[in-house]
């Protein structure tokens, strides 16, 4: 009998391959997979401040160009894609070094915000995203009447 088992990175990324065994190449490219995409996935914060939603995320050496930040509804959504190359020649030797990654993070929301006032900002490799929360319209309970 096999059980769906939800993939746990802390839990599968060491103990993945050697408790489990794997039926075909599809499921070593999914833990090969998988190990980088956890590595890449930030760290989030979300918390209320007033009339603001504001969520944080860890994005250690990336930068501006690097980020794609949108509100859809009661979606945020943080894009990240890194591209990075560092070259080194010398008169004895010549490394070259190449690190790409991308990882999507979708974040719903508790509140509805007002798109038009979203701010982001990106400092030392934290992201701090501000969102104005809408006030919603209140309940009012409606009087059925008979005939």
């Amino acid at each position: 009998m096999n059980a769906l088992v939800r993939w746990n990175p802390e839990r599968d990324l060491v103990m993945g391959p050697v408790f489990r065994p794997l039926d075909t190449f599809e499921d070593i490219e999914e833990i090969i997979g998988n190990a980088f995409d956890a590595g890449l996935m930030p760290k989030v914060d979300m918390y209320e401040e007033g009339k603001e939603l504001v969520v944080k995320a860890e994005l250690p050496g990336l930068r501006k160009k690097d980020l794609d930040v949108r509100v859809d509804g009661d979606v945020l959504t943080i894009k990240a894609e890194k591209k990075e190359e560092k070259e080194t020649k010398e008169d004895s030797y010549y490394t070259r070094e190449r690190n790409f990654g991308r990882f999507v993070r979708y974040i719903t929301l508790p509140n509805r915000v007002d798109a038009e006032k979203v701010t982001a900002t990106l400092k030392k490799g934290l992201l701090e995203v501000r969102l104005t929360k809408v006030e919603e319209p209140e309940t009012k309970r409606i009087e059925v009447k008979t005939k």
